[in-house]
């Protein structure tokens, strides 16, 4: 077992780096091992030579798999094509310049100027986004709900295609820009109060959200897009006939879009990819998507993509295809009853997972956009629901300034203290008015052993390719806390002793694991991400902690770390760069 405690200095070392901070915007990946959503440095268009950089991906390097990384996300499109259908799109005359100005894990984004002086946003997804053309389309049917049914703050979609094939030779959403200043920019300077009325604005946005729900669950599609296995999106909330007629003739629920149904052989199994008519069929249908992959496709030497390719805690389990099923088939035993027994937190609702700074823009206090709808889908709400990440907060709340405050002389601990009160003010905020507006989140935000029922399913995504504890963990302490759970039969999953003792074993120094690379958020991702300007320094700092490491380790534990880390070793003249992939 690879023992973490004997790197402790290397957590040291690693916590004294000064973290860089990224600007971030439209979305962050759902996977720890993608890049964050990066601002670039601005690239027009001006010639052929400069179409390349259009086309790769140029806002950060890869520690290790570099090539792999790149690959995945390099795409080459009909430039000239895509300015004249932006052209078009608003009635311009021409396109004066093309900008690259963000790329993140799945997608690039370009500003685009008209000679009238209106602009344009493309996104041009990756090659890994998986299957494209229903991501795209479930994308625009997402954006036109929002904005056309439920009076969202949305761009407007102008033209797309969900195509490889197009004239612009990929996939492409084009849509307005949205107005106002991205929040992100502002928010630090914004007073207290304009930060309250932003976060009743946000509630409201929620409140929309929650106004409308499905009797299927899957990925939302126009009409016109509809394909086998898409059945009418019929409404179960009570909403005016006008609005119900409406969305019916609009729009369809098809089979997900999602990724983790469409990635490597799953693709070409017969598996339930929707709609479902149940939440607990959709739970049901990961635990058999994964049981079916890994029977037929899973071995020990396949190759993992995985995120810790510097320090990886050896777990026999983590290769073995029957300990991943076993559990799967426990998963399968407690699905009917992982979700809340109250149906209304379970209703299939579009839901916004990633409401924060980077995609809200404002003018002001008010909220004027919200971007970045991809894998937006018609889901069970107790799955999706999660406190904005604007407002998250899990230090004290001090909700006015201590006596003692007008007797501290440092500045710094003066703002401190400030920035304590005014984020616990915020939180507090947004947590009275969503109790008092939308008091379905409240009680899914307040449900006992609620992060236990969620983290179950989360982890259940895909656990060859990620982690086997964590997963197993969720399902021990849903066995340990059934009862308290309320479920009304006895729990259908045990662990006994042996397997519990073989699972902390394996489970040591995992969380040490875990605290290494938040110790290193904002520095160096967990695929071995960093931006351009750190690359260099992270280099040398994983270089010091291979050494470190190789100093104090001893035995198998040392040839381990040592194999695993081949890659950050230093020569004579720098660094021995590896494309690797280890069992």
């Amino acid at each position: 077992m690879f023992n973490f405690v004997t790197l402790t200095p290397i957590l040291r070392v690693a916590g004294h780096f000064k973290r860089t901070p990224l600007i971030i915007t439209h979305r962050l990946a759902h996977s720890p091992s993608s890049p964050p959503f990066t601002h670039v440095q601005t690239i027009s268009e001006y010639s052929e030579s400069q179409y390349e950089e259009f086309f790769r991906y140029s806002s950060g390097r890869w520690l290790w798999d570099e090539d792999i990384q790149l690959r995945n996300r390099y795409k080459r499109f009909n430039v000239s094509e895509l300015k004249a259908t932006a052209t078009a799109s608003v009635g311009a005359n021409g396109c004066v310049s093309m900008t690259k100005i963000a790329e993140g894990g799945f997608n690039k984004v370009f500003r685009l100027v008209m000679d009238d002086n209106s602009t344009v946003i493309a996104r041009i997804p990756y090659p890994n986004v998986g299957r494209s053309c229903k991501t795209t389309a479930s994308e625009v049917a997402a954006m036109e709900f929002a904005r056309t049914i439920l009076g969202i703050p949305v761009p407007n979609v102008l033209a797309w295609s969900g195509k490889a094939g197009s004239p612009v030779g990929s996939e492409y959403i084009l849509m307005e820009e949205a107005t106002g200043r991205q929040l992100g920019e502002v928010w630090d300077d914004l007073k207290l109060a304009d930060k309250l009325k932003i976060v009743e604005e946000i509630v409201a946005i929620e409140e929309k959200l929650l106004s409308l729900s499905f009797t299927r669950f899957g990925n939302l599609y126009l009409v016109d897009d509809a394909f086998p296995g898409c059945e009418k999106a019929e409404i179960a909330s009570d909403v005016p006939q006008s609005q119900r007629k409406e969305v019916e003739s609009r729009f369809v629920i098809g089979p997900v879009s999602n990724n983790d149904f469409w990635d490597k052989e799953r693709a070409s199994l017969a598996i339930n990819r929707g709609p479902w008519k149940c939440p607990e069929d959709y739970i049901k249908a990961i635990a058999r998507r994964q049981i079916a992959w890994i029977s037929r496709y899973a071995t020990a030497a396949t190759p993992k993509p995985r995120y810790d390719m510097f320090m990886l805690a050896e777990c026999y389990s983590q290769n073995s295809a029957d300990a991943h099923i076993e559990l799967y088939n426990k998963f399968l035993d407690v699905s009917d009853y992982l979700l809340p027994n109250n149906k209304e937190l379970n209703r299939s609702t579009i839901w916004h997972w990633d409401i924060h700074a980077p995609n809200l823009f404002v003018e002001g206090n008010k909220v004027t956009g919200l971007i970045d709808w991809q894998d937006n889908w018609a889901g069970p709400l107790f799955l999706q629901a999660r406190r904005p990440k604007l407002v998250a907060y899990n230090g004290d709340i001090m909700l006015e300034l201590p006596e003692h405050y007008k007797d501290i002389e440092d500045e710094d601990e003066r703002a401190r203290i400030r920035a304590q009160v005014e984020t616990s003010i915020v939180l507090g905020a947004y947590e009275s008015n969503t109790k008092r507006t939308n008091a379905v989140l409240h009680e899914i935000f307040d449900l006992p052993h609620g992060r236990t029922r969620k983290e179950t399913v989360v982890f259940s995504t895909n656990t060859w390719d990620d982690d086997i504890i964590p997963f197993r963990q969720c399902l021990i302490r849903v066995a340990r806390h059934w009862d308290e759970m309320k479920n009304e039969v006895a729990c259908p999953i045990n662990f006994t002793d042996e397997e519990l003792k073989a699972h902390y074993q394996e489970g040591e120094g995992w969380n040490e694991q875990a605290d290494f690379w938040v110790a290193l958020r904002g520095f160096v991702e967990r695929d071995g991400w960093t931006s351009n300007e750190d690359y260099e320094r992270a280099l040398e700092t994983f270089a010091e902690l291979r050494e470190l490491g190789l100093r104090d380790l001893t035995g198998d534990e040392r040839a381990h770390f040592e194999r695993r880390t081949r890659w950050a070793a230093r020569n004579g003249s720098g660094w021995i760069m590896l494309t690797i992939h280890l069992n």
